[in-house]
């Protein structure tokens, strides 16, 4: 079930996201600037929120999802020549934070309908190494399985109040890390859409 007037949101942060230059922005002042580049390849993530498995006690599980994060990591002025082995030559990412926004809520069916909630704000800690004058990518998840168990996703479940719709949700993630050799805590941004629904198993 993808809903036209999810996609044409997404298209919309898209050109928004394309117009400002890229997905992520950073308030490092330092000898290198890291960037995030993209996340998911400028794509949203489609989470399901349940996967039907007979063969599981309970008919199937919760999964978690994880997108693909590329980051830059080009020296702050083209006359420093610094290496990646040097004082300040690699910035190391620390933790990962994700706050969520429900944007849009589609439902499918009579009498289908979301509860009000808000989501919770979720921290983990990572260690990524970006080298000056190098490309990094990594897998993190942004749609764990717990998350799925808070309202109003829980209501796209089998049995919930809106078990055939979908949530568009934005999600602002935020990574916070030092350059190696400092302890000054600086931090970089970007952000994603996921669209959250009970998308049909192979199985099914």
């Amino acid at each position: 079930m993808r809903n036209s007037a999810a996609y044409f949101l997404v298209l919309v942060t898209a050109i928004a996201l394309a117009l400002s230059g890229g997905c992520g922005t950073n308030a490092i002042e330092g000898h290198t600037r890291p960037t995030l580049m993209s996340i998911n390849g400028g794509a949203p993530l489609h989470s399901d929120v349940f996967v039907f498995d007979s063969t599981l006690v309970g008919g199937g599980y919760i999964p978690q999802e994880a997108v693909e994060f590329t980051f830059s990591n080009p020296p702050s002025q083209k006359f420093m020549d610094l290496a990646p082995e040097d004082p300040y030559g690699t910035f190391i990412i620390d933790s990962y934070t994700v706050r969520y926004e429900v944007l849009l809520e589609l439902t499918g069916g009579p009498g289908a309908d979301f509860t009000s909630g808000e989501l919770p704000v979720i921290t983990n800690p990572v260690h990524i190494a970006l080298p000056v004058d190098s490309d990094v990518m990594t897998s993190l998840v942004i749609a764990p399985g717990a998350l799925k168990l808070e309202s109003p996703i829980v209501d796209l479940m089998p049995g919930g109040t809106a078990p055939n719709g979908e949530l568009v949700v934005r999600a602002e993630i935020t990574f916070t890390g030092h350059e190696q050799g400092s302890t000054n805590v600086q931090s970089l941004e970007g952000s994603t859409t996921i669209l959250f629904a009970n998308y049909a198993d192979e199985s099914d």
